[in-house]
């Protein structure tokens, strides 16, 4: 993939939507592309996080067994509690259709943040949707 589409799509993540485009350039340096076929596992729930996930085509399932959580398309963003963090994670994640992500990886990561903290700020912002989104759920159940 083209550099520029890299920072392009990395522009249309939550994460790093408000983030500089100059800042854009280092992080798309140090993505990972992913091909997986359907069906394939990305991570399973109870193994130990170092990175996250963007997803460039196709979709992924976000689940615990049979339950699923959420499931994921183009340009969305999954595993960045990883990014900030090497516990657990809390769920798996398989490509629910041919998928092609881009893996970014915890220490790199690391090196990024120490420059930038619109990239910090961005996924602060994510996470904090998520968990207002989760508490509304619970709320309704």
């Amino acid at each position: 993939m083209a550099f520029s589409k890299k920072v392009s799509l990395l522009k249309k993540t939550d994460i790093f939507k408000n983030t500089p485009e100059e800042d854009l350039v280092g992080i798309a340096d140090i993505l990972e592309e992913v091909s997986l076929k359907t069906g394939q596992t990305i991570f399973s729930k109870n193994e130990i996080g170092d990175c996250m996930y963007i997803v460039k085509q196709g979709s992924v399932r976000i689940h615990d067994g049979a339950y699923t959580f959420a499931i994921l398309n183009e340009n969305e963003v999954f595993g960045e509690l990883s990014l900030l963090d090497s516990e657990t994670r809390s769920a798996s994640a398989t490509s629910n259709a041919d998928t092609i992500l881009f893996k970014l990886g915890q220490l790199p990561f690391y090196k990024i943040l120490s420059k930038d903290q619109e990239v910090l700020k961005g996924i602060l912002q994510m996470l904090c949707r998520r968990i207002r989104n989760l508490d509304e759920k619970s709320a309704h159940q």
